[in-house]
C-alpha cells in the first residue's frame, strides 16, 4: 500500500493498493478489444471514463459549455451532480457482467468475468498477511 499524498497512512482509505495486474497487459487487452469492437458503437457519448482522449477535465468542460449555452438562451439549467468515490469497487458486478456479455465476444467476456469474480487482494505489513 502506498499512502496518498497528504493523508494519514494509518487508515486503509488513505492508501493506494499496488496492483499486480500489469499495465502493459491491460493496455494490450484494451487495444485488442478496441481494434475488434469500435468503442463508438458501444460506449455512450456522455461517458468519459475509460475512453481514450476523454478525461474528467473534458467532462467538466462539456458540462460547463452546456450550462453556458442554456444561460445564453435564457433557459433553465438543472444538473444533478454525483461524486462516486471508488465507483469500480462498489459497482454491482453481476449487473456489469450482464451488460458486458451483450457487447463483448465470449472469450473477452470470460476473461473479464474471471478478473471480476476470481481476483483477490492481499495486504502484507511487516511480513504479516
Amino acid at each position: 500500500m502506498i499512502p496518498k499524498p497528504g493523508k494519514t497512512p494509518m487508515y486503509v482509505s488513505s492508501c493506494l493498493p499496488i496492483s499486480l495486474l500489469p499495465t502493459i497487459s491491460r493496455k494490450a487487452y484494451t487495444q485488442k478489444i478496441n481494434k475488434e469492437l469500435n468503442p463508438q458503437d458501444w460506449i455512450p457519448d456522455h461517458q468519459f471514463g475509460f475512453r481514450q482522449s476523454h478525461s474528467t477535465v473534458q467532462q467538466y468542460h462539456h458540462i460547463k459549455d452546456a450550462i453556458n449555452k442554456l444561460m445564453e438562451n435564457q433557459q433553465y439549467c438543472t444538473a444533478p451532480l454525483l461524486d462516486v468515490s471508488q465507483a469500480f469497487d462498489k459497482v454491482w458486478h453481476p449487473g456489469l457482467l450482464l451488460k458486458i456479455k451483450r457487447i463483448l465476444l465470449s472469450s473477452y467476456f470470460n476473461q473479464l468475468k474471471s478478473y471480476l469474480n476470481e481476483s483477490q487482494f492481499e495486504t502484507k505489513f511487516n511480513r504479516e498477511t
